[in-house]
């Protein structure tokens, strides 16, 4: 490996080091995928992160599968940051390894399917590697710069997004209503709805790897982490879409986050949102 060197806080990453980087995140969200499958459908241990302000679960297997991923992290890149969603951050070099060990808890705690184990990389200004893996279905989902793929069982594909020709036509996921908790959120997505095809709920981290699929047009979220979100850019990207918050931004941060497969779509989809007119 050729260590990427450091411009204005931000990694150079070769070609060769970003498919070495890709090869061990895909191995390694395998890898976790054993322990994720093997407690799926089981009893687990269950907490409550919201500090009595809604609902917000983490089990058991949450917090194991990423510590096997952090310490298969830490063995193999011990210079680079890494950054959980149940732990805290380590520092390192600029390249930082974002872990969300379950996105879509409340699937997996209720033996549903829409959940994935997520793994991605940064080179200190934005993600340039995202990996999803479902180990049920044994479905991965990869992105890099200018590419996105997927993987199921011995199939191999490239995948991309898919063209709208009128936002009427567009189909829209997300997770769940109860997820856009201000008034404005609530009235931005229902001024979306009103707008589409249809809306389809449920899906979490499924909701981004469908619009990078060309499954869905619009992917759209109101209450992400980084760590939700930041995995699944490279793949949305690769794939030929746009993400970024409500407001056109950057989207590394989560919060209140849309993707499009279209750009024109994307473009008119934010103007509702913002309540504009179109």
């Amino acid at each position: 490996m050729t260590e990427g060197h450091v411009n204005s806080n931000v990694v150079v990453v070769s070609a060769d080091d970003i498919s070495e980087y890709l090869r061990f995140a895909q191995t390694l969200v395998r890898q976790v995928g054993k322990e994720l499958l093997s407690r799926f459908r089981t009893d687990l241990v269950v907490d409550d992160k919201s500090a009595g302000h809604g609902f917000d679960p983490v089990t058991d297997v949450d917090k194991k599968v990423e510590r096997l991923m952090r310490d298969a992290i830490t063995r193999q890149y011990p210079e680079h940051g890494i950054v959980g969603e149940e732990y805290g951050d380590h520092p390192g070099n600029g390249l930082t390894w974002v872990i969300d060990p379950i996105d879509g808890t409340r699937a997996f705690m209720t033996g549903m399917l829409h959940w994935g184990s997520l793994l991605g990389l940064s080179d200190g200004l934005r993600p340039i590697i995202g990996t999803m893996y479902q180990p049920f279905v044994d479905e991965l989902f990869w992105g890099i710069p200018r590419e996105a793929g997927y993987l199921h069982g011995t199939k191999q594909s490239t995948i991309c997004t898919r063209q709208c020709g009128a936002l009427a036509d567009a189909v829209m996921g997300t997770t769940g209503p109860e997820f856009y908790r201000q008034t404005q959120e609530l009235e931005g997505l229902k001024r979306l709805r009103d707008r589409v095809l249809f809306t389809r709920f449920g899906g979490d981290c499924y909701v981004f790897a469908m619009v990078a699929m060309g499954q869905l047009d619009i992917g759209l979220e109101a209450s992400l982490k980084p760590c939700d979100i930041q995995p699944m850019i490279p793949i949305i990207e690769g794939a030929g879409g746009i993400v970024t918050t409500w407001e056109g931004g950057d989207a590394s941060q989560g919060g209140r986050v849309i993707a499009a497969g279209d750009p024109h779509i994307h473009a008119k989809a934010v103007e509702i949102l913002q309540g504009e007119s179109v």
